[in-house]
């Protein structure tokens, strides 16, 4: 589950990011972060939860949100659209990753158990 928390660390730093550069003043980048940064959290969380593990993977469409809306808001985009770009495409990668990543796989699991006696 360590892909869920990278994303939920991802997303507070979306919702810093605007106070980070300096556009806290702009009501659509800041309104749009904190609520972008609540999706990510709330998708991320779901995944914890079994019947909803695969929730992270709408974190992809969120992820290429934030790619478009930072790479044509502005031309050329400012640092906190270019953000943007660089945090959507993380999220991207890190969606992919399945919830269990770090675990050996099922098979390899069975065969190596140790039977009880």
């Amino acid at each position: 589950m360590w892909g869920r928390v990278i994303e939920i660390t991802t997303a507070v730093w979306l919702a810093i990011s605007p106070f980070v550069f300096g556009v806290q003043t702009d009501p659509s980048i800041l309104w749009a972060d904190q609520l972008i940064a609540l999706t990510i959290c709330v998708l991320s969380g779901l995944s914890f939860w079994n019947p909803t593990r695969h929730s992270h993977v709408a974190i992809l469409l969120v992820a290429i949100g934030l790619v478009i809306w930072g790479r044509f808001a502005d031309s050329p985009p400012p640092p906190a659209h270019q953000n943007h770009i660089v945090a959507g495409l993380f999220l991207m990668m890190i969606a992919l990753i399945p919830n269990h990543a770090s675990l050996p796989p099922l098979a390899w699991q069975l065969e190596n158990t140790e039977p009880a006696e």
